[in-house]
Order: C-alpha cells, then structure tokens, then sequence
C-alpha cells in the first residue's frame, strides 16, 4: 500500500503506539493491555516488534513476536496482530506477516507459531490460505477465563496452534498465489459469522464450539492436519480441509 511504511518499532513513542492501537482493537481494560515495558524486553530478548506507519507517523498496524521454542525447535511467536479499523482490508496485515517471514528468515529460522480462534473463519483463511500455515494442535481453553474484550466474550477461548514454516514448498506456493493441494482426508464446518451468532443465539454458539472441538481432537489424534479453508457446498458456513500427509 502505497504511503505505508512496515518498519521495525524501536522508540518508547512507538511502542505507546503499540498500546494505543491494541485498546483501540480490542477494546480491553488495562488488565488485558501488554503494556510499553512488555515491548522493550520483547526487542532485548531475542524478539521484534514491526509496525506500519502512515506518512504522518501514525501506527496503523503492527505484530509483535517473541523468540520462543516450539517442539524442540528455535522459533518466533507471534502473539498479537493488530490493524487500525479504518486501515482494514488494504493488505498491510499481510505485508506485516511477510515482513515477519522475512525477519525470521533472515536471521535462521524457518518456524513461527501463533494461535487463532478455530471459530474465526476470516483469520482461519487469512492464516491457511493465504500464507499456507498449518495447523496440527487444538487447545482447549487456552487463555482460561474470556478476557475482558468484548471480542471474547461468552466463549471459552480454544484455540489453534499456527505452524508457518515460512521457507517450506507450501508457503513459497501459497504465497505465490498456488493453489494445488489435494482432496482432503476430511472436513469440520464451522458457521459463517461466529460473532454475529454469540449475540443471537450464545447457546447455539457454545454448542458449535463443543462440536468443533470434539472433531478437531479427533481429526488431529489420527495424525491429520488442518491445511485450508472453503465456503461450506451450501454456503451456510466454511469448511476447514484436513489432510494426511503434511506438504
């Protein structure tokens, strides 16, 4: 986007920024806020912080990733991603997301992690389909208790377990605009606008994440994966598309 600059955050007025456009997303109490302190260990520790800015100096969006480990391996966590509301649907939560590859990559490492609500179905094509993650673990109630987001309310937050192998074949195809993957071994619906349900209908909304769970646990014991995301055949809702073989 052009007048967007992705660069890294570095000064304690960026990373006020940080938090200024985190409450701004989210809508959270301060309790629920990382605050600018959280920022400056991140970029001491092995962990960065990339920020677009607009010509003006305002932060529209930014990502934040820890250096972590995951299953024995040296990877980066990405653990929050956020967008200014009136920036939406312009492309920079992906120039942000190749910026980070980019970053990874440059400095050895081929894996960043994040997690997801496996009920979200933008977020879930966003990060299957258009970065070619992976996901191969479901947890139950991660975060424990809803924080005090309105965004979170009423549901327990499950979550995926995003695995971006960021030099692999799959990446390298998806974001190249290929798509070739195969049938898939099996399928779990999910409903078309979760956050549209949880205010008409919460128990509806609770059962759906009870049924969604159940079908991932199951699906992921039998060494399937999670790979993609489709509108269901009847358009009611989408479908994530598991496969056997990880590609």
């Amino acid at each position: 986007m052009v007048g967007i600059d992705i660069r890294e955050c570095v000064t304690p007025d960026d990373f006020h920024q940080c938090v200024h456009l985190q409450r701004r997303v989210w809508r959270s109490s301060d309790v629920d806020v990382i605050p600018p302190y959280a920022y400056v260990v991140t970029r001491h520790t092995g962990g960065f912080t990339l920020g677009a800015f607009a010509a003006d100096g305002q932060l529209v969006g930014f990502t934040r990733a820890l250096f972590a480990c995951w299953r024995g391996e040296l990877c980066y966590y990405s653990n929050i991603l956020a967008v200014h509301p009136e920036y939406r649907n312009r492309g920079i939560g992906r120039r942000l997301k190749l910026r980070q590859r980019e970053w990874a990559l440059a400095r050895g490492r081929d894996l960043v992690i994040w997690t997801f609500d496996p009920l979200q179905a933008v977020n879930a094509h966003f990060n299957l389909n258009t970065l070619g993650a992976i996901v191969r673990n479901y947890e139950v109630n991660f975060f424990g208790p809803p924080s005090s987001s309105p965004l979170h309310q009423g549901l327990d937050t499950d979550r995926l377990v995003v695995e971006w192998h960021v030099d692999s074949p799959r990446v390298r195809r998806r974001l190249g605009g290929h798509r070739d993957d195969p049938p898939p071994a099996a399928t779990v619906v999910i409903p078309r606008d979760i956050n549209v349900l949880k205010v008409q209908d919460p128990e509806a909304a609770r059962a759906w994440q009870r049924d969604v769970r159940r079908q991932f646990t199951e699906l992921f014991a039998a060494s399937l994966y999670a790979g993609g995301v489709r509108p269901s055949p009847d358009g009611s809702g989408y479908q994530y598309l598991f496969y056997q073989d990880r590609v």
